[in-house]
């Protein structure tokens, strides 16, 4: 079957079966497809798994059959035009109950790549991605962001190649250069004071209490808009996040400020501690979009994200406190130790900078005191 190696021939000719990784009654899940040739075209198409009662007869006479409606000219059975947002919605259906990040990663197709759902995906090219490149950008969002959503946009085509929905992925040569985001923000202590103010003065006091809490937490944003009054402890100074960005709940820690932050919105929702409407979760989007404008009046760097930064800044705050990273890890819900070290590692540089100053001040009062001695002047 031109050298591909996953498919297995049957006894049926045109017919062939594929091992899955699911599991259907206690052994891997097979499925079937059927390849045929139309109008010079070879197709391969899937026709169904071994779950869903398929067989690899019924596959053969579902060839038959479609083979009959070809020489009769009922149907070419050929690819049709599909819109990239069907690929979208079959994906979505595909794998809403096997992947946990589904809902958000919807959202970042949703928010970021909506130009595309009207395309044909066999006419999406690179100008298309450069455009949604060139728009994310406008609006303060991160390469990063891009990326992520770039990523989703192939994996999407991928899954619509792999399952039949269309013939072939269009060819997309995107010539773009992506930072990899390493680096932390640093804030003076001018420049958080300064972004502290905006947020105290921002007009819609809901974006700016979900902001203030960010900055005393160091929480991200899509967990800051989870917690709920149900996982929230003052007893124990705790918030559990359902489904966090690691895959699991998690447990952040809360300082006084966090807890009095928090039982200012008590009584105004109902649900989820912060809330636009009773009951109804924000969409990221709005918070990232009042952030930034926060941003923007502070007068902030423009690389500057206007809510991971306040993460970072969170983070640096409790190194330079003397933390030792297995806390900070644990309060930051960090998977790796290697993404928390790097805010020891800018702590100790601070000191290094902080030592030489020390020495330096002492180095010209040293001299100052010799030249003062009597002895000295003789």
């Amino acid at each position: 079957m031109n050298g591909n190696n996953t498919l297995k021939t049957t006894k049926y000719e045109g017919v062939y079966s594929k091992e899955l990784k699911n599991l259907y009654q206690g052994k891997p899940d097979i499925s079937y497809y059927i390849v045929y040739r139309t109008n010079g075209d070879q197709i391969k198409k899937t026709v169904g798994k071994r779950s869903q009662r398929m067989t690899p007869a019924k596959a053969y006479q579902i060839k038959n059959d479609i083979l009959y409606e070809i020489r009769h000219g009922i149907s070419d059975h050929n690819e049709k035009d599909v819109l990239f947002k069907s690929i979208v919605d079959m994906w979505y259906k595909d794998k809403k109950d096997k992947l946990k990040s589904i809902t958000q990663d919807r959202q970042r197709l949703d928010n970021y790549a909506s130009a595309l759902f009207t395309k044909k995906v066999k006419d999406i090219n690179a100008k298309d991605i450069k455009k949604i490149y060139d728009h994310m950008m406008k609006v303060n969002l991160s390469e990063q962001t891009f990326k992520k959503t770039y990523s989703m946009i192939k994996r999407v085509i991928n899954h619509a190649v792999e399952n039949d929905y269309i013939k072939r992925a269009p060819i997309i040569k995107l010539n773009l250069s992506i930072k990899d985001k390493k680096t932390t923000e640093i804030y003076s202590n001018e420049m958080i004071n300064r972004y502290l103010n905006v947020i105290q003065n921002y007009e819609d006091k809901t974006f700016s209490q979900i902001v203030k809490f960010i900055f005393c937490t160091g929480m991200r944003r899509t967990e800051s808009l989870k917690m709920k009054w149900s996982d929230y402890s003052y007893e124990n100074s705790t918030v559990k996040i359902s489904d966090a960005k690691s895959g699991q709940d998690e447990i952040y820690y809360l300082s006084n400020t966090a807890k009095e932050l928090i039982e200012l919105q008590r009584g105004k929702t109902k649900t989820f501690i912060f809330e636009k409407e009773p009951g109804e979760l924000i969409n990221p989007s709005r918070l990232t979009y009042h952030a930034a404008k926060m941003k923007e009046r502070a007068v902030l760097p423009n690389h500057y994200r206007p809510l991971h930064s306040l993460r970072h800044h969170f983070g640096t705050l409790l190194a330079r406190n003397g933390l030792n990273a297995f806390k900070i890890q644990k309060m930051m819900t960090h998977k790796d130790i290697k993404t928390t070290q790097r805010y020891i590692d800018l702590a100790d540089s601070e000191i290094v900078n902080d030592l030489n100053m020390i020495e330096q001040n002492i180095t010209i009062n040293w001299v100052k005191y010799i030249k003062n001695l009597k002895w000295f002047n003789e």
